[in-house]
């Protein structure tokens, strides 16, 4: 799957298919910055759903949260 851009970060999504004919999806997220790459693996739980583009849109709206509470308070990182 391809990055997605949000409010200056990328949104890197992964989606497997699971032995059970689901998918499981899940997001790292990274910016570019003054000393390269940052980037944050596993930045979402992962996200099991029926198809594969239902996984990634509820793992992609997770890592969108997180990017907001980044901005919103960058003195917290991820937990």
């Amino acid at each position: 799957m391809d990055k997605m851009h949000y409010k200056g970060w990328e949104i890197v999504p992964t989606a497997l298919p699971t032995t059970d004919r689901r998918w499981t999806a899940s997001c790292d997220i990274e910016r570019a910055g003054a000393d390269g790459v940052e980037v944050f693996e596993g930045a979402t739980m992962q996200f099991m759903r029926d198809t594969e583009d239902e996984a990634i849109a509820a793992a992609c709206d997770e890592a969108i949260r997180q990017i907001d509470n980044i901005i919103a308070n960058p003195l917290v990182r991820l937990a």
